[in-house]
């Protein structure tokens, strides 16, 4: 893939100043009682081995007037010069704090598509016991899902090192091109009225089945829900909660991770928002990212569609709560997948870029900055990335933890990330501190709902090894 495809598009003209949508792995590595890394040794091992990581090898070329969509090109930059390093002795900075800062300023993907930011100095990293090194990997999520996080991750700190370059088949590589903005430009301007004609009957066809098959019953699209204080419009300022538990808590039952999360997420907003005058919400809903199967026809980067999962609130025991949100996440799952959906999403693809990106454009430039919405899909996002296969080192140390930051966007003030690493199981809660000012509040009604989920679901105590 040369050109980009849509989806990948609308993640990439939808990060702002105001608004990272970039994708964030954050490792922390623990030395031990042996000495730190420094910044030049971390970057000769992230030159050795990015070599052999053709994503990140490329950056993005935009058409001018946004005529045709962006195409991926050669990045010129030395890998040195995607490090950023950050000296964190001078105290001014906590774990969270750092991240929080990080997830506030995206990339410009037009110059570079990504950065490895290198934090050295920190001091009071939970499980770490050593000197701390805190490697915060941002990339566009133009060019990154939280599988090829994962993927990156691994080729440039897994302890198993790679000694040639790999094509994974489930997560295709896109292509660098010569950059041809004036040329892309004028081609997609002169074949508009081609394109345009030539998408009507193949999208007609796909929106038609979609919606019939929606209208039939046969799959089930929850309707918008009255909004609440969580999606308020946020502005460019971030806060992050990193709440860590034992792996072992969240096993031992039936119930996913996923689904422990979700359950737990929901007595939480359901107290919280009792607390700020809105009580007996039994709507409240999550935004939780699937992964398409590798055996899905998927031409973007992006491997993930949005399913809107109810979080019944109003079923006050934990266990019967956690089997209506599994019920309601198969059935949204069994929603997006499906080949009518699929067909639906993918019919964009044939429509104009012009067309697709100007709609996009006109939407962002009059959607409202600040205020709330009347109506919502969802209240917040839960998204779930299990790395517990990856084994990663920064010369001898090694990381105890790695997680990731879910990215607000309008309407939408608070995200939870759930990422699995090790024996630890983190919760990183990335909130607008400008629109929920008491987010400190929500993350300490967070930390012993999911205990006592985990407790419910999984019959496991809440004091073993949770650091």
């Amino acid at each position: 893939m040369t050109m980009m495809d849509v989806k990948d598009a609308m993640f990439h003209f939808a990060s702002a100043p105001h608004r990272s949508m970039d994708q964030y792995t954050v490792i922390s590595f623990d030395s031990e009682d042996t000495e730190p890394p420094s910044f030049d040794q971390v970057a000769a091992q992230v030159e050795h081995r990015a070599r052999l990581v053709p994503r990140l090898g490329v950056r993005i070329c935009e058409a001018p007037g946004q005529w045709e969509f962006p195409r991926w090109i050669r990045d010129p930059h030395p890998v040195r010069d995607h490090l950023v390093d950050h000296d964190l002795s001078d105290g001014r900075h906590t774990f969270e704090s750092f991240v929080a800062e990080l997830a506030s300023v995206p990339i410009d993907a037009t110059d570079r598509a990504w950065k490895i930011h290198v934090g050295r100095g920190l001091s009071a990293v939970d499980g770490v016991r050593g000197a701390a090194t805190v490697v915060v990997v941002q990339i566009s999520h133009a060019l990154s899902d939280g599988s090829v996080g994962t993927h990156i991750a691994r080729a440039l700190f897994g302890r198993a090192e790679k000694t040639e370059k790999t094509e994974n088949p489930a997560l295709p590589d896109p292509v660098a091109s010569r950059a041809r903005p004036l040329y892309d430009a004028a081609k997609g301007a002169v074949l508009l009225p081609l394109r345009w004609a030539r998408s009507q009957i193949p999208m007609v066809r796909a929106q038609k089945k979609y919606l019939a098959a929606v209208r039939d019953g046969e799959l089930v699209v929850p309707a918008p829900v009255e909004a609440a204080k969580f999606n308020a419009h946020p502005d460019e300022t971030r806060a992050v909660h990193v709440l860590q538990f034992p792996k072992s808590q969240w096993t031992g039952g039936s119930a996913t991770v996923t689904v422990t999360a979700l359950t737990a997420v929901g007595a939480a907003l359901s107290e919280y928002f009792a607390a700020h005058g809105e009580p007996d919400r039994d709507d409240l809903r999550a935004l939780v990212p699937t992964a398409l199967a590798a055996s899905v026809p998927w031409p973007a980067v992006n491997r993930t569609l949005a399913a809107a999962v109810t979080l019944h609130p109003e079923l006050g025991e934990a266990t019967r709560r956690a089997s209506a949100v599994a019920e309601a996440l198969a059935l949204q799952r069994e929603h997006v997948t499906d080949h009518r959906h699929l067909d639906a999403t993918r019919s964009a693809e044939v429509y104009p870029a012009a067309l697709v990106l100007g709609f996009g454009r006109h939407g962002r430039r009059t959607a409202p900055r600040t205020g709330t919405p009347d109506r919502v899909n969802t209240h917040t996002v839960v998204t779930s990335v299990n790395r517990t296969s990856l084994d990663l080192t920064l010369g001898s140390a090694r990381a105890r933890s790695c997680a990731g930051v879910a990215a607000l966007g309008p309407g939408c003030s608070v995200s939870h990330a759930v990422y699995g690493y090790g024996d630890l199981v983190t919760v990183c809660v990335t909130v607008c501190p400008t629109t929920v000012p008491d987010h400190a509040d929500y993350a300490n009604i967070l930390r012993p709902a999911i205990d006592e989920t985990c407790a419910a679901l999984h019959g496991t105590a809440t004091t073993a090894v949770r650091r």
